[in-house]
């Protein structure tokens, strides 16, 4: 079973998980409603757009001083020696709950909670949360 943020590698959806007890959709999709502890088998679509929930502002990243989520971003590939990284967590419209991701294209004193976002996707899917890349500021 594929658990990831789109059903099909074309697609770049945000999926969901529907509790038929609480009708809370959680992503990414999962089998048991952390909430009611029911059985979660009905997948549903949520927007690529969201609400910024939290936030942290990294310093500048440099070579084994800055762990996220246990990995070097910089031997990882992830940021750039000298980067700032700004972790977000989003709750896209239509979702319960929120996804941990990264937020770009902004100036750091610039980012609030409540600020509106749209998720950023890698060119090449593979149907995996990965597809995620981070999520950027939405530009009305």
């Amino acid at each position: 079973m594929r658990i990831g943020i789109s059903g099909d590698k074309k697609w770049k959806k945000i999926i969901g998980s529907l509790c038929p007890s609480c009708g809370k959709v959680i992503v990414p999709p999962r089998a048991i409603c952390g909430r009611c502890h029911t059985r979660m088998d009905e997948r549903v679509t949520v927007s690529n757009r969201g609400t910024v929930n939290c936030f942290v502002v990294s310093p500048p990243v440099k070579k084994g001083e800055y762990n996220v989520l246990g990995m070097d971003p910089v031997e990882m590939g992830m940021a750039e020696e000298g980067e700032v990284l700004i972790p977000v967590y989003v709750q896209f419209d239509g979702s319960y709950s929120n996804v941990a991701t990264t937020l770009e294209n902004v100036d750091p004193k610039d980012v609030y909670i409540g600020m509106r976002v749209q998720a950023v996707w890698k060119e090449e899917t593979e149907g995996a949360l990965s597809d995620l890349e981070a999520v950027e500021p939405i530009k009305d």
